[in-house]
């Protein structure tokens, strides 16, 4: 292993918080489930001396050796297993998403897999997931009640198996209304159209990669609100540029919504997601959302936990 002198000491801590994490299966007492609290809190450490070592110049080989016990301790949980595995190939498995939503435990209790996931499911990254749901939840609802006489018509892309859409009480829903989910996985689809129930009669889907699907979507255009929750944060910026004007040119009526979501910079949690589940994300400030939609009237916020930038633009009419 070949470091710089002055990574050394990150080395050091970095290994002692490893160690430390391990250490929790002989010095706290499992069968408590209150424990969680205090294995969260060598989980968090961990996370941060892995960034420490990051800044401090540490070759990521190094970083990834040294953090792979902890990785394989982590990868017990169904939260951290799901995604290290990339079980289709890409991350962001809508099974992952439906565990999140779910607030499901189902490891075995009184193990260190079952605090570490108590304490992922309780986390604010965990939240921000599901408050971007709940956000598009919304933004589904107040388009399906909103004052018009014209059905209303809604483009969900990445929808995975639209947990969001599935929220949304089918006595809302007026003839004439329509629904599209587009998602790069075909059991995404699959499984929302397994759970959407009365939904379904007024739903289509589109499957395949976006910038393949855009032509068929662009045949079911005009939409009144095109939804997209965390596919930005996986675009650089040529392929965000390129979906976000394909959708205003293409795919919105004038006077129509379009949202998206992405991950904010200083993510706390970029350090565990990036060395423990091998799952990297591209982070964007205001500025940087700004600048994917010159011209354009635009409304950026965050969600509650503030890990997420929850941005909304209006489509001008002629």
């Amino acid at each position: 292993m070949t470091v710089l002198p002055h990574s050394t000491d990150a080395l050091y801590r970095l290994s002692d918080a490893v160690d430390g994490f391990l250490r929790s299966e002989k010095e706290f007492n499992l069968t408590d489930p209150a424990t969680h609290m205090l294995v969260g809190g060598r989980f968090r450490t961990l996370g941060a001396q892995i960034g420490a070592s990051v800044l401090a110049g540490v070759p990521d080989e190094d970083i990834a050796a040294i953090v792979q016990p902890a990785r394989s301790a982590c990868a017990r949980t169904p939260f951290m297993r799901s995604e290290e595995e990339w079980t289709r190939g890409y991350p962001t498995d809508f099974r992952f998403v439906e565990h999140v939503m779910a607030q499901a435990n189902n490891v075995t209790p009184g193990t260190l897999g079952w605090h570490v996931e108590a304490n992922l499911q309780g986390s604010p990254f965990s939240q921000q997931q599901r408050n971007r749901v709940m956000h598009q939840a919304r933004l589904i609802g107040d388009t399906l009640t909103a004052p018009r006489n014209a059905p209303r018509s809604i483009l969900l892309i990445a929808s995975g198996a639209a947990p969001d859409l599935r929220s949304i009480p089918p006595g809302i829903v007026r003839p004439g209304d329509r629904f599209v989910l587009s998602d790069v996985d075909p059991d995404a689809l699959a499984l929302a159209q397994k759970r959407l129930g009365l939904l379904n009669d007024f739903t289509s889907v589109v499957p395949g990669n976006i910038f393949r699907a855009l032509n068929p979507l662009a045949e079911l255009a005009p939409f009144d609100l095109v939804l997209v929750n965390g596919l930005y944060d996986y675009l650089n910026d040529r392929a965000a540029v390129r979906l976000t004007e394909a959708v205003l040119t293409r795919l919105l009526r004038p006077g129509g919504t379009f949202y998206f979501s992405n991950t904010a910079v200083d993510n706390p949690f970029r350090w565990p997601l990036e060395y423990l589940m091998e799952w990297q994300l591209i982070e964007r400030d205001e500025a940087a959302v700004r600048a994917l939609l010159p011209g354009c009237d635009v409304s950026v916020g965050r969600e509650p936990t503030g890990l997420a930038l929850l941005t909304h633009v209006r489509v001008r009419r002629g």
